[in-house]
């Protein structure tokens, strides 16, 4: 298996995508969008129990030490880039909701009304669905499927070796 290392520009199409970021001029920049890339990859090393390694020249490549799939290349599997994506779209609009939160307000007088409130709370469903949807798509790894359950063998109930 070859270990070499890549960028994540080719990505970026897909998270302006997801986004809904598609038409010039576009909203964010590409180097906006690059970082929070590389940063999704770094939030989700440790779901991935470390799969890929970013270099300090902000490079992703294999871990060696993990079993893949799928020889490279590429070196980001095909079904991993999706929660990247999906992680990258979380981390943007996490902060774009915090940079703009000191714009939603809502006001009235005896004549005129005026609310941008609904704009806020359409952001904050789009966010929680990417969430969600992260979530489905790799649960954390503390989350287990089932509780073990101690249960006795036949013919070994009482037996002195045995605990509670």
């Amino acid at each position: 298996m070859s270990i070499t290392d890549t960028n994540v520009n080719y990505l970026i199409e897909r998270l302006r995508l997801h986004l809904g970021d598609f038409t010039a001029p576009y909203r964010y920049l590409n180097e906006w969008l690059e970082t929070s890339l590389l940063v999704a990859v770094e939030a989700l090393m440790p779901r991935w129990n470390y799969k890929y390694i970013l270099s300090e020249t902000n490079q992703v490549s294999r871990n060696a030490n993990h079993v893949y799939a799928f020889a490279s290349p590429p070196i980001i599997q095909r079904g991993d880039v999706w929660p990247i994506v999906v992680q990258a779209s979380i981390i943007i609009k996490e902060g774009s909701l915090e940079n703009q939160s000191w714009n939603f307000a809502a006001w009235r007088d005896a004549e005129i009304q005026y609310s941008n409130l609904e704009e806020s709370r359409s952001k904050d469903a789009s966010l929680r669905r990417d969430i969600a949807l992260l979530e489905n798509m790799l649960p954390e790894r503390t989350k287990r499927l089932a509780q073990p359950r101690k249960g006795h063998l036949p013919g070994y109930l009482g037996n002195p070796y045995e605990h509670d």
